[in-house]
């Protein structure tokens, strides 16, 4: 019978023998172990696993079963997921495209293993992408009331059979509401290392200032604005000489290539959040 990969996570309070019990069900069962990644952060005695492993689904059941049973003993957290499964993705975006570009791209190239279910904007300028693409475009605008919008995107996301939500510079605020029903279910990118540059033309005002290090941050998005868990961090210096329309394309090239990244992260079942901080394995 023909093996599935399966993706294994747990986290639970530190305690002896973790590693052994876990790896030892997983023998038992008959499954493979391609990978092991385990850290023990001893600040809160907790401890974290992520094993990536091969067996037949019946296995894979045996396994769940014995998690299920061990879990409440152990104060256990864990998650199985069957990679054969592959997650749909919504892109959200605004006018702003070289973050959706990328994301398409790297799809096409099979360096991100989910499917993009459809594209949502609240302007109509980049519904040819996802015909380019052949990704369903859906317009909402938001001149109207946030809820109205926000059960549209429901209904979107229930038509499209989405698993999650990517923000790919889509320039509208989330309601705590919607947020919380998506937890830790939307990525957002943001240029989270000009702080003191907010509002409008960020890397313009930061220009202006003679800055000298850029950065983005991806992190899930919560009702408190661009505040959510951080999933992946970069920065970059900027050249003394550069213009301002050098430093935008700098920004831009940040944002794109930390956006991707931790949605591939998410994607492989990398990223643990505990307590609102997140694990990386």
């Amino acid at each position: 019978m023909a093996t599935t990969r399966y993706i294994l996570q747990i986290h639970c309070p530190d305690q002896k023998g973790l590693i052994a019990g876990t790896t030892q069900v997983l023998a038992n069962a008959g499954a493979n172990i391609i990978d092991l990644t385990q850290h023990t952060a001893k600040d809160i005695e907790t401890f974290f696993l992520r094993a990536v492993f091969e067996c037949e689904p019946s296995a894979a059941e045996e396994i769940q079963n014995h998690f299920e049973s061990i879990g409440p003993h152990l104060s256990l957290t864990w998650q199985l997921h069957d990679t054969s499964k592959v997650k749909r993705l919504a892109i959200f975006v605004s006018k702003t495209d070289h973050c959706l570009y990328d994301l398409l791209l790297k799809h096409r190239d099979g360096d991100l293993p989910c499917e993009f279910s459809c594209i949502v904007s609240n302007h109509t300028e980049l519904g040819p992408v996802g015909g380019t693409f052949g990704v369903p475009f859906y317009y909402v605008p938001s001149n109207q009331e946030k809820s109205i919008s926000e059960n549209r995107f429901r209904e979107i996301i229930k038509e499209t059979n989405s698993d999650g939500i990517v923000l790919a510079r889509y320039m509208q605020i989330l309601s705590a509401e919607f947020t919380e029903e998506f937890k830790y279910k939307v990525v957002n990118i943001h240029h989270g290392f000009l702080p003191a540059f907010k509002g409008a033309k960020p890397y313009h005002q930061a220009w202006r200032k003679g800055v000298k290090i850029i950065g983005a941050t991806a992190h899930f998005a919560t009702e408190d604005l661009d505040q959510g868990p951080i999933i992946c961090q970069d920065v970059q210096r900027v050249p003394e000489t550069a213009s301002i329309d050098e430093l935008v394309e700098l920004g831009k090239d940040i944002e794109k290539r930390t956006l991707s990244t931790a949605v591939k992260l998410w994607l492989e079942h990398r990223v643990f959040v505990y307590e609102g901080r997140t694990f990386i394995l």
